[in-house]
């Protein structure tokens, strides 16, 4: 059944998405801070706005994807400004689940619904609709959302009230930024045993104990070349909330915590590019050039 979508936030993933939700028959309101980048998008077939509040006039879903908490607080309070009772928002950020659980209290005293749901996967998975969806709120509200959230993913989970989605993104990129960390030292540990890099991937990219994550991150160190799928500071952003919910919850995540650090490292070295350039930088804080100077 098309619907009337307002998109907010035309980002590397939100563009793509809205380009799904055209290709799927959905109306398509878009605004973007940089009203440039809305142009492909219009090219596709959406419309343009320039104000949020004529975005939520036209449409009665508004989804939201942006880089951070703080963002989508005062995109939502810019919503709220405009009437929004009976529509839905739903938020496609990797956020905290407090935020989430806020923001679901405020939109409900506004008669408006709220859902949380934090998407899984980069740039190509959005392309392929391959994306993983953690949605939580109304049950009832999830349900009548998810044609929307079909349009982008393979599979959408309802995990309970607001905030569940939020949880469980946070879980999952706990393991994705693991995972990168630890692909980080054996290669590492292969090549300072003389191993050579090529082979290593090669045998690893047969391995079961390689996550398909990872072997997409072997391939940028194979040609060590890190172009941004998922971004170092999105990551280092999401390493924060992680490690604000293991302090609220007194869980010890000794590893999370050394991955984080060395995202920080990367982040104060000014690095604009995928997470996975981690890989790289392991390798020359520990060269022998490095360690000589």
């Amino acid at each position: 059944m098309k619907k009337s979508i307002g998109f907010i936030g035309i980002g590397t993933m939100g563009s793509r998405m809205v380009v799904r939700l055209l290709a799927a028959g959905h109306e398509v309101t878009v605004f973007n801070r940089d009203k440039s980048r809305t142009k492909p998008s219009v090219k596709q077939g959406a419309q343009a706005t320039d104000s949020i509040s004529k975005l939520v006039k036209a449409a009665d879903y508004i989804c939201i994807s942006v880089s951070d908490d703080e963002a989508l607080k005062q995109v939502v309070d810019q919503v709220l400004k405009t009437d929004p009772s009976g529509k839905t928002i739903i938020s496609l950020s990797t956020i905290s689940p407090d935020t989430a659980v806020e923001l679901a209290a405020k939109i409900s005293n506004s008669k408006a619904y709220f859902v949380d749901a934090p998407v899984s996967g980069s740039a190509p998975q959005v392309e392929s609709g391959q994306l993983l969806v953690f949605a939580s709120g109304e049950r009832k509200i999830y349900e009548d959302i998810k044609p929307i959230l079909d349009a982008f993913s393979k599979t959408t989970y309802y995990l309970g009230p607001a905030g569940d989605g939020s949880r469980m993104k946070l879980v999952a990129n706990t393991l994705l930024g693991l995972g990168v960390q630890s692909l980080a030292e054996a290669l590492l540990l292969g090549q300072r045993m003389g191993m050579n890099k090529d082979k290593m991937i090669e045998v690893l990219n047969e391995s079961a104990v390689v996550s398909t994550s990872q072997k997409i991150k072997m391939q940028n160190a194979l040609a060590d070349d890190y172009p941004v799928a998922f971004s170092l500071a999105n990551m280092y952003k999401d390493f924060g909330l992680i490690a604000q919910q293991a302090h609220a919850t007194n869980t010890p995540m000794p590893a999370t915590a050394a991955a984080q650090q060395m995202s920080a490292i990367a982040m104060a070295r000014g690095l604009d590019t995928d997470f996975a350039v981690v890989i790289q930088l392991l390798d020359k804080m520990t060269s022998p050039t490095t360690r000589n100077e």
